[in-house]
């Protein structure tokens, strides 16, 4: 419905830039491979909370570490996440 609007409006479309979000690819990568499934906020938060007390400082930095071939993979598939 949405891109119809903007059809009939003649708006021109710009993509989203592609972004990295240490999060997204780090922290929330490991909660999802955990097979948790969230039901509320507080149930959200209270996790994260948990499993940040859980780890010692050399992961969250190993995170971190990563990050740069991360962006350059990205950069190399042209703002693509992941090869086709």
């Amino acid at each position: 419905m949405t891109g119809w609007t903007l059809y009939t409006l003649e708006w021109d479309l710009m993509e989203h830039p592609p972004y990295m979000v240490p999060s997204d690819y780090y922290l929330f990568s490991r909660l999802h491979h955990d097979g948790i499934i969230f039901h509320s906020n507080d149930e959200v938060i209270n996790e994260v909370g948990y499993f940040l007390d859980s780890r010692m400082p050399q992961y969250l930095a190993g995170g971190i570490e990563k990050l740069p071939k991360r962006k350059q993979t990205n950069v190399n598939l042209n703002g693509d996440f992941y090869p086709h």
